[in-house]
């Protein structure tokens, strides 16, 4: 996984380009509106929810309306809609969940660390309960010499049909709501494809928070301790900006205060360039340091 470079302005720029659908979006990855979930009056409902759709967002978007107050001008069928949206991907969410729990057990089973990364890893961590956080694929890390032995299990539980990338394999449900489910094999991280820090981070794993077992989260994940997430989905937001990048990296950045600019922690300079994107799409959230070298968190949503 190569690193990115040092973000440009033209880089710096998020799909949906300026005006009302970047204004809804920015409102969206901001974590603060969970605890005020009033849209913003300026943005057109039509306008909002395409931007959401294209930006992998509207289930965030939907939770954040029905949430809002019950006058907001929301129609019973409109309403009936956005709830349908998020209890589908709340059962696509499950699904993938109960699979990657499966892959997980039989990896560990042969002795083959390994961590869960991306959508699947932030959907209970950082998001409010019930399926928020979109994704397509599960994303699971392991070290580079467990990655044929990774493969193989991956065959022996059905997942022989290739995906998109070289180390992506699928299997099919028979689910009519999600017919296929994807698994992608990583071994390196955003900021970083050294073995060793790579074996450092699946060393350091943790339980995600945030899990029901008796519930329908189902059981605890191995996910990447808050500081190696962190630093994984800044070198991401800044190789390839997008708003649920964005979203997740906002949500990471509050719950992790010592890994920004300012901190005196040293950071790489994939993280500075994470963190370049961050103050220039949520300035309000993140603020810069006196000697103009970075920004730190603000106030707003917490970890659960």
């Amino acid at each position: 996984m190569n690193a990115p470079t040092t973000p440009t302005p033209a880089t710096l720029q998020l799909p949906a380009g300026a005006g009302p659908a970047a204004a809804a979006l920015r409102w969206l990855c901001d974590p603060r509106p969970d605890n005020d979930t009033s849209a913003p009056a300026s943005v057109p409902l039509g306008a909002m929810l395409e931007a959401a759709i294209d930006a992998k967002l509207v289930c965030l978007l939907a939770h954040r309306l029905l949430a809002g107050h019950p006058d907001a001008g929301l129609s019973r069928p409109m309403r009936s809609v956005l709830g349908q949206i998020v209890r589908a991907n709340a059962l696509h969410n499950r699904l993938h969940r109960g699979e990657a729990a499966r892959i997980v057990r039989a990896l560990t089973g042969r002795g083959v660390p390994a961590a869960v990364l991306n959508g699947l890893a932030y959907d209970t961590v950082l998001y409010p309960p019930g399926g928020l956080r979109q994704f397509t694929d599960i994303d699971l890390l392991v070290g580079a010499d467990d990655l044929d032995m990774a493969l193989e299990t991956l065959a022996e539980l059905g997942f022989t049909e290739p995906g998109r990338g070289a180390h992506t394999r699928r299997r099919s449900t028979g689910d009519a709501l999600t017919p296929t489910v994807s698994v992608d094999i990583a071994t390196g991280l955003g900021h970083t494809a050294d073995p060793a820090d790579v074996q450092a981070a699946l060393a350091g794993t943790e339980a995600e928070d945030g899990v029901d077992g008796d519930g329908d989260g189902g059981e605890a994940l191995p996910v990447l301790a808050r500081a190696d997430a962190l630093a994984h989905a800044l070198a991401r937001l800044a190789a390839r900006p997008r708003w649920s990048g964005l979203a997740d990296a906002a949500r990471l950045a509050l719950a992790a205060p010592d890994l920004s600019p300012g901190s005196g922690a040293p950071l790489p300079e994939t993280c500075r360039a994470g963190w370049a994107v961050l103050r220039a799409h949520l300035p309000e959230v993140f603020t810069h340091t006196s000697n103009g070298t970075g920004g730190g968190p603000g106030r707003g949503e917490g970890a659960r």
